[in-house]
């Protein structure tokens, strides 16, 4: 199964589900493995698969049972012709190795799947979460990379997707995938991959909105981090966000909340603006999760001194008002864009 090998050196990796005690509580979320040395912690899949689909609003649930059963049907058991059933005909496409529209999209499954004859009960990939909100659903699954500095070796790190729903058909795609040295996808113009393009500007703002003041301060609590934090460089403000423990799963930083401060050492000190200077693409919170995902830009490895535009994905869990662990889609080496720039200079 190739779908969420969209850039050459990701695999999957084929956790097994972990033991745990027979009375232990389920979140949304798999409970992390310890971390080892203050590595960052190693990301691991779901054990339990139906958790994720529960809900107490019926159209979420419905939502979400929408895009379980595509990936069960389409992406695990390679059924592509049915993936009518579950996508518009004029699915807007984000990824930017794929063209959009589903056709484009069924030419490039069938290319990257092999069909079979039983669609499994449960999706095959390792997968670690599912978040709905609204007409969003967000999902995270683990991915391998091979160590760079140790050949035979890897190391995990997360895979994201974000689906929008419209009239009970996915209609609108993003994920966490970058264009690779070789591969020219088609212009916008020309039916390719359609930019990612986020929102700026005040009105960020009610995308922080939900009836449930717990989702909406949840929100607000990721946003005013990440702005004050990532964004203006000040990791001396992270007693108020962070829990001590903080489990951190970006294989470029340590875990706990001494790590996360050093890690955004690295960017500067800037004034803290009341919104995001990153463009917002969306905000999905469902219990004590949070997805933010981002417009960046990314230099083109095909054409010196061009870009295009990513999805950036990050992943927060909350408990008692403060982040306690994380995931991103970096691999070793990678840095958020705002670093990256200022490494530059």
């Amino acid at each position: 199964m190739q779908i969420l090998r969209t850039v050459a050196v990701v695999t999957l990796l084929g956790c097994s589900p972990l033991a745990l005690a027979a009375d232990a509580q389920l979140g949304l979320t798999p409970p992390p493995p310890p971390s080892v040395n203050d590595k960052a912690v190693l990301v691991v899949r779901h054990p339990d698969q139906s958790v994720l689909l529960r809900n107490a609003d019926a159209q979420l649930v419905a939502n979400k049972k929408l895009v379980y059963d595509m990936w069960r049907t389409v992406m695990s058991a390679g059924q592509v012709d049915k993936a009518t059933q579950f996508f518009a005909a004029d699915l807007k496409q984000h990824n930017p190795l794929i063209a959009t529209g589903l056709p484009a999209y069924q030419r490039w499954l069938s290319a990257s799947l092999k069909k079979q004859d039983k669609v499994p009960a449960t999706v095959a990939e390792p997968l670690i979460t599912m978040v709905a909100e609204g007409n969003n659903v967000g999902m995270a699954f683990v991915t391998e990379y091979p160590e760079p500095d140790a050949p035979g070796k890897t190391y995990t790190s997360t895979h994201f997707y974000l689906l929008r729903i419209e009239s009970n058909k996915i209609a609108e795609m993003w994920e966490s995938v970058q264009v690779s040295k070789g591969f020219i996808p088609p212009a916008a113009d020309k039916g390719g991959p359609l930019p990612v393009k986020g929102i700026q500007g005040l009105a960020q703002l009610p995308m922080l909105t939900n009836k449930d003041m717990a989702l909406a301060n949840n929100k607000r609590t990721v946003f005013d981090l990440w702005r004050q934090i990532p964004e203006a460089g000040r990791e001396e403000l992270a007693e108020l966000y962070l829990d001590p423990i903080y489990i951190q799963h970006n294989p470029n930083a340590t875990t706990g909340r001494a790590g996360f401060k050093e890690y955004f050492t690295k960017r500067p000190d800037s004034p803290i603006q009341t919104t995001l200077t990153h463009p917002l693409v969306a905000y999905v919170a469902e219990g004590d999760l949070v997805m933010q995902v981002l417009e960046e830009i990314r230099p083109d490895p095909n054409k010196a001194g061009t870009e295009y535009k990513v999805a950036w994905f990050d992943l927060f869990r909350l408990a008692d008002g403060r982040l306690i662990e994380h995931w991103d889609a970096a691999a070793k080496g990678e840095l958020p864009a705002v670093m990256q720039q200022q490494q530059a200079k």
